[in-house]
């Protein structure tokens, strides 16, 4: 009878040290860790979704990993992050280069099926990234160059202008709807590429991105960017990867869109909600805006949480 006495004693000191240990391992909700690029736009984005979180109740680190999304994505397998923004096309080349979707529903659709398992994505915002080609207003004028369809109406030769490296695939994508390009030029800033652009020697490709916003520099009013229609959507019967490829020539690189990318399981349904009810809001021009004040100087999560009590976010 001691002896089961004694037993009994050890057990529930057993079971009281084994209490205490996981009272000290759950010490409370994990805090969700989020995640972007060095982009300014990308370090102010990430930090609306962190505030829009926060602003609702989600514990949210104030740490940001910040890395490249192929690092993003591991660091999600690892479960070190929860959530990072992207833009749809250019994570989908990573992960599946052999797909060539037509328009921005599509490449969210291939993006959605390319993800690794338990990894998501949530409503695309307004932001748009597609790289777009721009002329003159003089030159789109006098000959009537309009659409990217009428882009072997500019010079043969024409230089093409850039901000830093030239991305091979997007000159293709152009070359491919009968832009005859010549020399690519690199140059350091936004405002370089649209004074180059203004005078009518040289083409330049930037992003709605690059020169959206009240504050844009330089003289954006006298460039003009080639409209590229989205191609009729293919039929059942056409859905082959050449039928595809064929109707992403006609128009010109491949649609970007900006969308959150996110650990399923780190997220509840009315979180999901949360980082949902920002695509409704955040607009390029907004995003513009605050990448450049980031630019400029300001603190990345003042101008976040601004941009969110604007929104009664």
């Amino acid at each position: 009878m001691i002896k089961r006495a004694a037993t009994a004693i050890l057990v529930a000191c057993a079971l009281v040290v084994s209490l205490a240990g996981c009272a000290d391992d759950e010490s409370g909700p994990r805090e969700l860790v989020l995640g972007a690029t060095d982009s300014p736009a990308m370090q102010v984005m990430v930090r609306v979704y962190a505030g829009a979180l926060r602003h609702t109740g989600s514990q949210v680190s104030s740490e940001i990993r910040t890395a490249d999304y192929r690092t993003l994505l591991d660091e999600m397998d690892t479960t070190s992050v929860d959530l990072f923004p992207a833009f749809s096309g250019r994570l989908l080349a990573q992960l599946a280069p052999q797909l060539a979707p037509a328009t921005a529903d599509d490449v969210f659709i291939d993006l959605n099926r390319s993800l690794p398992q338990g990894v998501s994505v949530g409503d695309a915002t307004m932001v748009t990234g597609t790289p777009r080609l721009f002329v003159a207003s003089t030159v789109a004028d006098e000959g009537a160059v309009t659409d990217l369809s009428d882009c072997d109406r500019i010079a043969a030769g024409t230089p093409v202008v850039v901000v830093g490296a030239p991305d091979q695939g997007v000159i293709d994508a152009f070359a491919s709807a009968g832009c005859r390009f010549g020399a690519v030029e690199s140059v350091e800033s936004v405002p370089v590429v649209v004074d180059r652009v203004a005078g009518g020697g040289a083409v330049g490709i930037l992003t709605p991105l690059d020169v959206a916003g009240d504050d844009a520099e330089g003289a954006v009013g006298d460039i003009r960017a080639l409209r590229a229609d989205q191609p009729e959507q293919p039929t059942a019967t056409a859905t082959t990867s050449a039928s595809r490829e064929v109707q992403v020539a006609a128009v010109g690189p491949r649609p970007e869109q900006l969308v959150p990318v996110y650990r399923s399981a780190a997220f509840t349904l009315d979180e999901v909600k949360t980082i949902n009810t920002v695509a409704g809001e955040m607009t390029t021009a907004d995003l513009a805006t605050l990448a450049r004040r980031a630019v400029a100087g300001e603190n990345p999560d003042d101008l976040a949480n601004g941009w969110l009590a604007e929104h009664d976010l």
